[in-house]
């Protein structure tokens, strides 16, 4: 009997332990997915600016032309 609770506990024991594993792997997962959406919105906010400081140079709009249309 002492026997079968033994091993009752070692089992209940190994279940939380690959619980725990299971755990971190997925935090592990989590953490990579949110720097990886982190750089691709850097990554496009970037290349927004790019294309906005393009429209600009294309069209010769000032800093103070802008603020003015901005403000309108």
């Amino acid at each position: 009997m002492f026997a079968m609770f033994k091993q009752l506990f070692s089992a209940i024991t190994i279940f939380f332990v690959a619980v725990e594993k299971v755990a971190k792997a997925s935090e592990h997962l989590a953490t990579w997915s949110e720097e990886t959406a982190g750089a691709f919105a850097d990554e496009a906010r970037v290349q927004r600016q790019a294309k906005m400081s393009a429209m600009m140079r294309e069209t010769k709009v000032t800093e103070k032309q802008l603020a003015v249309a901005k403000a309108a």
